[in-house]
């Protein structure tokens, strides 16, 4: 009976970390997409810009100190943190440069809105399957579900986690267009319809696993 709920276990433990790898690379595409777009990054990304400009760093450098800023002030929020949250933003960051390089730039404009769409999609499935892994999640996922936890919805927590980095970015002279404010209205609700259909409910520090599995 126990080597029964032993393998369960496991089964249940590999399938989480598989949609936990494919959310890391969602991630980096979808960012990477977005920045080739030039239509507007994703709004963590507005602050990115902004800082890799300011210190004159990579982006992918600029997106490792924003997340562990962002992580500390979730955390202090109440919001879950897991050993994926460092561990996935230290193989994100890179990931990210990596992306950038294959990812060809182009001024065709029908090529760019379609990097932005499909962008926004990517990054919306990545951070359903990052939340529901349940190993810890993003920067703006651990502030956006920190607010969850003190009563907030899900659009309205998402809005105020992309809605700050996108002022602190601007007033850095982050860029800034239309994406943007596309996504930081449709990245919410795409959020809870994806968390929705996967009947998940966000979860607390108390049940995020604290280990990686063994």
């Amino acid at each position: 009976m126990h080597d029964g709920d032993d393998d369960e276990r496991r089964r249940s433990v590999a399938r989480r970390l598989a949609m936990l790898v494919c959310a890391w690379s969602a991630v980096a595409i979808g960012i990477a997409m977005l920045v080739r777009a030039e239509l507007g990054v994703a709004p963590f990304d507005v602050l990115n810009s902004g800082l890799a400009d300011t210190l004159e760093i990579s982006f992918g450098t600029a997106f490792l100190i924003s997340s562990f800023v962002f992580y500390g002030v979730g955390r202090l929020l109440g919001g879950p943190l897991g050993w994926a949250s460092p561990t996935g933003t230290l193989c994100i960051g890179p990931m990210i440069n990596v992306v950038l390089d294959a990812v060809p730039e182009t001024d065709v404009m029908l090529v760019r809105v379609g990097l932005l769409v499909g962008g926004i999609l990517v990054l919306a499935f990545a951070v359903c399957l990052g939340i529901v892994a349940n190993f810890g999640t993003g920067p703006t996922e651990v502030f956006m579900l920190g607010l969850i936890g003190r009563g907030m919805g899900v659009v309205t927590a998402r809005w105020i986690s992309d809605g700050l980095p996108v002022v602190i970015g601007v007033v850095l002279g982050g860029a800034l267009g239309v994406g943007t404010a596309l996504m930081g209205l449709a990245f919410g609700p795409l959020i809870k319809f994806g968390l929705v259909r996967l009947g998940f409910t966000p979860p607390t520090s108390s049940n995020v696993d604290p280990d990686p599995p063994g």
